[in-house]
């Protein structure tokens, strides 16, 4: 995936390139002393080059914490679901007489959270469900 944004953006830099330098009349440095300001030692793109690596890094910090953020909150529903499941089971009667009643209850209470938090899942996801049916 990272190859189809990968080349198209270098060929299109090799070409800015080339395009800059015949527009401008700006020979290509090769390291010799051509006696031209390389852009490279210029303040302009120092500036540049520091305002656009602050504004990646911030960038990349903010979506790392959304990450773990969402994380968490999906996390923190799973364990809602969980508690209230183990408060229904922790209420059912222990009557005797029930107890067939109640061992079918709690087995249709598990199917339906266990449907919830599957549904939940491929609501969340944006890729194949099938995995988790």
């Amino acid at each position: 995936h990272a190859m189809r944004w990968a080349v198209p953006c270098s060929l299109l830099a090799g070409l800015y390139r080339v395009m800059f330098h015949h527009a401008f009349d700006v020979p290509i440095l090769t390291g010799e002393d051509t006696g031209v300001v390389s852009m490279a030692e210029n303040s302009a793109w120092t500036s540049f080059t520091a305002i656009l690596g602050f504004l990646i890094v911030f960038r990349a910090k903010l979506s790392y914490q959304r990450y773990w953020e969402g994380l968490s909150l999906v996390e923190r529903a799973c364990g809602a679901w969980l508690n209230s499941f183990s408060s229904v089971l922790a209420f059912c009667t222990m009557d005797p007489g029930k107890q067939v009643e109640v061992a079918r209850f709690q087995a249709l209470i598990a199917r339906l959270t266990s449907l919830l938090m599957c549904i939940s899942m491929c609501d969340l996801s944006d890729g194949d469900v099938s995995l988790f049916a």
